[in-house]
């Protein structure tokens, strides 16, 4: 079964149905994480075949969707140079003879590359950030997900054949229209915590937003979370700011929201931004490497890394609800003709299709 509000995305016409195994072999759920699951669960909906290999300390399997076209497997991978688990994965792809290999991440191009090397099956990866090329050397073919990946592909000497620009996508369905609420009321935001997602930097700005009944919720976890409820305390925002945990159905989260905010010192790319869009909240976003290629100053209000910029966004956002408006509607529609499901998986079976087939002994 799809999920509760996603539409059943059929085989076209002139596609067929090949064998691909998705591997991801990190330990946490971020971003990269969140494309896997998506991509596996993305071709196993077009009728693919597919064998998902995810790493045993991670809970992205459980996220994927229960399919008779789709396998699961782990393995316990402690780092790229696991000889156990690289010889666990030769063994599983052996078994299951895909036509194509899909990696995210070096851990697992790494490990998948001796398979896709002793079996000649065509390994794909994608970047996700500024890699180290020294875990791909068995990769076809590289998927950067910005055009500042792909020009540092091509400036470490990757030729441009062996490059193909396909952006991250969310499995989110598009709102069927954009509504904002005329007063803003709730600011959302999640992700990790860790300091390169700049959730102090929120905080502080939001502490200088005037707004007595204005409620941030930040939606997340990690190592950061003492520290980030210490600082809330030390601003005395007391109920102004809640911390709900991680949220496992994200989208309702943000669909509470009257204004979505990505404060990231660094991000290489941002899905939750695209889920945001698709939900039509309006985006305020740090410009980050990601962010920047996502969004313009007619779709978001960008501003810098850093306090001041990001207490000018919001009081900005906050006081034009016609902007707040206008701009939702510009990313809604960005998502739906770019960053879509629909329109992003048809672009890497597409990639999968033109590469020589796997050789069968």
């Amino acid at each position: 079964m799809t999920p509760m509000g996603y539409s059943l995305i059929l085989q076209g016409p002139d596609r067929h149905k090949m064998k691909i195994c998705v591997i991801m072999l990190a330990k946490r759920f971020g971003g990269a994480e969140r494309f896997f699951v998506d991509l596996t669960n993305g071709l196993a909906r077009r009728g693919h075949e597919v064998l998902a290999i995810s790493n045993i300390r991670s809970n992205a399997a459980k996220r994927l969707e229960a399919r008779h076209n789709l396998k699961r497997e782990a393995v316990r991978a402690l780092g790229p140079w696991d000889l156990l688990a690289a010889r666990k994965i030769l063994r599983l792809v052996k078994e299951f003879a895909p036509d194509i290999m899909q990696t995210s991440l070096g851990r697992a191009a790494h490990l998948a590359g001796a398979a896709a090397q002793q079996l000649d099956i065509p390994l794909v990866a994608h970047t996700h950030d500024f890699v180290d090329l020294k875990y791909f050397r068995q990769t076809r073919v590289f998927t950067p997900t910005t055009r500042a990946q792909r020009d540092y592909l091509a400036q470490q000497g990757i030729a441009a054949e062996r490059i193909r620009l396909i952006p991250n996508f969310s499995s989110f369905p598009a709102v069927g229209g954009v509504h904002c609420r005329p007063t803003v009321t709730k600011i959302v935001a999640h992700g990790r915590f860790v300091q390169k997602k700049g959730f102090d930097l929120l905080l502080r700005s939001f502490s200088r937003v005037a707004g007595a009944d204005m409620r941030l919720y930040i939606a997340g976890d990690g190592t950061e979370r003492r520290r980030l409820t210490q600082l809330a305390a030390r601003l005395n925002l007391g109920e102004r700011v809640c911390f709900v945990g991680w949220q496992d159905d994200i989208r309702s989260f943000l669909l509470q929201g009257d204004l979505f905010v990505l404060p990231s010192r660094y991000e290489p790319f941002g899905i939750a931004v695209l889920e945001a869009m698709a939900c039509g909240v309006p985006i305020i976003a740090t410009r980050c490497h990601g962010p920047v290629e996502i969004l313009a100053e007619d779709s978001a209000w960008l501003c810098d890394a850093e306090q001041e910029s990001l207490t000018a966004a919001l009081q900005a956002a906050i006081d034009d609800p016609e902007g707040r408006a206008r701009r939702a509607q510009a990313a809604w529609m960005a998502f739906r003709e770019r960053y879509a499901e629909a329109q992003v998986v048809p672009r890497f079976e597409g990639l999968y299709e033109s590469l020589p087939p796997a050789r069968r002994p």
